[in-house]
């Protein structure tokens, strides 16, 4: 069996939503907790190891929430401090690769999408299981989270630099990916701003 590893990308400064947007509390499916809680727990369905990359050292209350939901839940995170998350997500998601060299796969994700599915979680695992090259989920069309990369891809997206993580890639790969479709919108929506938080009338 492949060894996959899941990391979450949780390292972006809020700077739309007034606050750290991840430690915002928000009630979903009647359960009340921080953001980054609610969007790490369908993961926990697929994998019992995960990797959360943060800021370095100005995100220790974050980090706190995160290590805490860990014990809760019975799971094990590594949470990685990224000096240069600042200088964008491809800064983020290369700490991430970098943590789990080893790793014959990744599963990809971003910490302000608390509606992803489990169900489209293990259908991208189980992808790259199989030998997919890049596997994510669509709608109508639309390329949503997470995204799988297989291992050939770990000196590029340990390379990556800048803000567009590794939206490049996937533009120049596209014939590779094994597209998944769904009608969920749920692996479309983020929260960036306090006005997205709508969203949850949607999905609740």
């Amino acid at each position: 069996m492949p060894n996959l590893a899941g990391i979450i990308l949780a390292a972006g400064k809020s700077t739309r939503f007034g606050s750290d947007k991840l430690l915002y509390e928000l009630n979903i499916a009647g359960h009340r907790q921080p953001l980054i809680q609610h969007a790490l727990l369908p993961w926990f369905s697929v994998f019992d190891e995960l990797s959360v990359v943060i800021r370095a050292n100005d995100n220790q209350i974050l980090k706190r929430t995160i290590l805490e939901f860990s014990e809760v839940q019975h799971k094990t995170i590594n949470v990685i401090e990224c000096k240069s998350a600042a200088l964008g997500m491809g800064h983020s998601l290369s700490a991430g690769i970098k943590f789990n060299h080893g790793a014959e796969g990744w599963v990809i994700g971003l910490a302000d999408m608390p509606f992803i599915p489990a169900e489209v979680l293990m259908e991208v695992y189980q992808n790259l299981r199989e030998g997919a090259d890049i596997t994510a989920p669509y709608v109508r069309g639309q390329r949503g989270h997470p995204v799988g990369f297989n291992s050939r891809y770990r000196d590029e997206l340990l390379a990556l630099v800048g803000d567009s993580g590794a939206k490049k890639l996937l533009e120049r790969d596209v014939e590779n990916i094994q597209k998944i479709e769904t009608e969920y919108q749920g692996v479309l929506a983020d929260i960036d701003c306090m006005n997205d938080l709508s969203v949850i009338e949607r999905f609740n």
